[in-house]
């Protein structure tokens, strides 16, 4: 008897045919066996598109889309659009999970009537090292939405998708960006202030699988600039929502700023003058509009810098960048 799915959970596939065994298993192999596996293939080359295929014909839960376009916010919002459950999950094609992690969630979920869960992670390295950021004390915690955002903001609360389950309806009106990199990091906190309730699993259950390969280790250009961006439009729902105290507005106002400064910065020093020229005025642009945030929230030496970068550009950059980049003069 095929039962009717409680938990649609999305893997995106892209070139990862070394891990992804390991990946769906641990998914097939959950203690709740009422869930529905999306297999998303974009644009794989290495053999993980015929993996995603044997496994639809050993296991009738799995649905497998092979998709034109590649991203993994392309893959993850096809498939929630083909999700046929109330609730969702999201499982990068390198991680993998333990057998509980969806029956506990779920649990957490249904009894506080929440419209979130999210639980603790571990890096998981080749040597076979586990790296546990968060002390598990394996209870169950009931948490107001607002002070998730504000942890999510602050980097307390991971924003992976990955770590969490939805309820499906938080899908209706907003879906992953696509067409950029640190798609979680732009969007999951905006999910999590739609929410009335939030349960948090204080106890690992997901596994990333620390690649030197994989988009957090490979930080070329572009992928900073889409990072700036990300970092960049949680300025604007803070200053959209009072969700800070004047004191604590200060803290993280200057904290995002600095992540911006640093990303701006790095693409700098990576790049040759004319490179990424439009993705370097944008910025600029963006950081002399943070001229609008008042002094009192910003720590003052932010909003010299900004000020510096607004009004003194040429002697900033050639004081600050190229004359520090010999390589780059004749």
């Amino acid at each position: 008897m095929i039962l009717k799915p409680i938990i649609s959970v999305i893997v995106p596939v892209h070139n990862t045919v070394e891990y992804l065994p390991k990946c769906v298993e641990s998914i097939r192999n959950q203690s709740l066996k009422e869930i529905e596996i999306i297999l998303v293939d974009n644009l794989s080359t290495d053999g993980s598109s015929d993996v995603c295929d044997e496994y639809a014909l050993v296991d009738s839960r799995i649905k497998v889309l092979h998709l034109s376009d590649a991203g993994p916010s392309i893959a993850r919002n096809a498939g929630v659009k083909v999700a046929s459950a109330s609730y969702i999950g999201f499982v990068d094609s390198d991680d993998h999970i333990l057998p509980c992690m969806y029956e506990e969630m779920l649990t957490a979920l249904r009894v506080n009537n929440a419209d979130l869960a999210y639980c603790n992670f571990c890096y998981e390295y080749d040597s076979g090292y586990l790296e546990y950021p968060f002390s598990n004390s394996n209870e169950v915690y009931l948490r107001n939405s607002n002070e998730v955002v504000c942890d999510i903001i602050q980097e307390v609360v991971s924003s992976s998708a990955c770590t969490k389950l939805f309820r499906k309806e938080l899908f209706e009106d907003l879906l992953f960006p696509e067409g950029v990199f640190f798609e979680d990091h732009k969007t999951t906190y905006r999910w999590v202030a739609k929410c009335k309730k939030v349960v948090w699993v204080d106890k690992t259950l997901y596994y990333y699988y620390q690649r030197q390969t994989s988009t957090c280790h490979t930080l070329d250009p572009m992928k900073r600039y889409d990072y700036f961006l990300a970092e960049y439009s949680r300025l604007a729902f803070i200053q959209e929502h009072s969700l800070f105290t004047d004191i604590e507005v200060v803290k993280v106002n200057t904290m995002i700023v600095r992540n911006c400064f640093m990303h701006f910065k790095e693409i700098l020093l990576m790049t040759k003058p004319g490179e990424v020229r439009e993705q370097i005025n944008d910025m600029r642009t963006k950081i002399g509009k943070l001229r609008s945030i008042s002094k009192r929230k910003i720590d003052i030496r932010c909003y010299k810098r900004i000020r510096k970068i607004s009004y003194f550009w040429p002697i900033y950059y050639f004081s600050h960048f190229y004359f520090k980049r010999k390589e780059w003069r004749p």
